[in-house]
């Protein structure tokens, strides 16, 4: 069996998804809205997301402040055969710390480690800012 084999059943490619950015690092604020690094996207495999059509930018705001606890992180949005084309696997999988966040999925990076950094970067241009942090 291999890893993917093991993994939840995947997304479907029309979905788009919302990451929560709560590191400060993480967004470029010299653009108006702040706009997501590719660091986001290369730290974490699997990373966690929620499937935006579960869960809507009103509830993921919610997870992103009462849940997460970070008031002053934002959330991106990416289309999850966008993702997929760059190597990344959204599946959907139940968190085991919010067992309750039915719209949560992990998204894998099934690519080399020496094209990861490329994968990132190109993920991070396609997302769009769905909710701004506080700086």
């Amino acid at each position: 069996m291999s890893d993917a084999d093991s993994r939840g059943p995947q997304v479907a490619p029309a979905e788009d998804l919302y990451r929560a950015i709560h590191v400060p690092d993480w967004w470029d604020h010299r653009v108006d809205p702040p706009r997501v690094r590719s660091f986001a996207f290369k730290v974490d495999s699997p990373f966690s997301v929620n499937v935006a059509s579960m869960i809507g930018l009103d509830g993921a705001i919610h997870h992103l402040q009462q849940v997460l606890h970070c008031p002053e992180g934002g959330i991106v949005c990416f289309n999850t055969g966008v993702a997929r084309s760059f190597g990344f696997d959204a599946r959907h999988e139940r968190d085991p710390d919010y067992p309750d966040n039915e719209a949560h999925a992990h998204v894998y990076y099934d690519g080399s480690p020496s094209s990861r950094k490329r994968a990132a970067k190109s993920l991070a241009e396609k997302c769009r800012t769905a909710h701004p942090p506080s700086r």
